[in-house]
């Protein structure tokens, strides 16, 4: 399944930083890395995406890097969620399943901002 930043989808299996394998997540695609001669995606590195609101950024502190995202017509969510910014996960194209929506240019730049931002904090920790 061909996918862009920014795309919103399913994956059957991924891995975490840590190495760590989970099992079918919904995510943001936030970066694809490409083979420099065909051009083809040999992994996409995406965020988190969850619907336990109770995690975000606006309800709990404890969440700074959890940035509300809402259902409307171009990402397709269900529900109410989240966008966890402060962890890529590695996704490989053949265990992307689904893709439902995406997410607009300027909630891209917003999760990236934060990303960037639990990058310096974690550094000076």
């Amino acid at each position: 399944m061909h996918c862009e930043i920014g795309d919103i989808v399913l994956a059957d299996r991924y891995a975490y930083p840590d190495g760590t394998e989970g099992q079918y997540h919904n995510f943001v695609i936030m970066y694809i890395e490409r083979d420099e001669i065909t051009v083809v995606p040999l992994e996409y590195f995406g965020f988190t995406i969850s619907s336990q609101v109770e995690k975000n950024n606006t309800v709990n502190k404890n969440y700074p890097y959890n940035e509300p995202i809402t259902p409307d017509e171009e990402n397709r969510l269900k529900k109410d969620s989240h966008v966890k910014c402060d962890e890529l996960v590695v996704i490989k194209p053949a265990n992307v399943i689904m893709k439902w929506g995406s997410v607009t240019i300027s909630q891209y730049e917003r999760f990236m901002d934060l990303y960037e931002k639990s990058l310096t904090e974690s550094s000076k920790a």
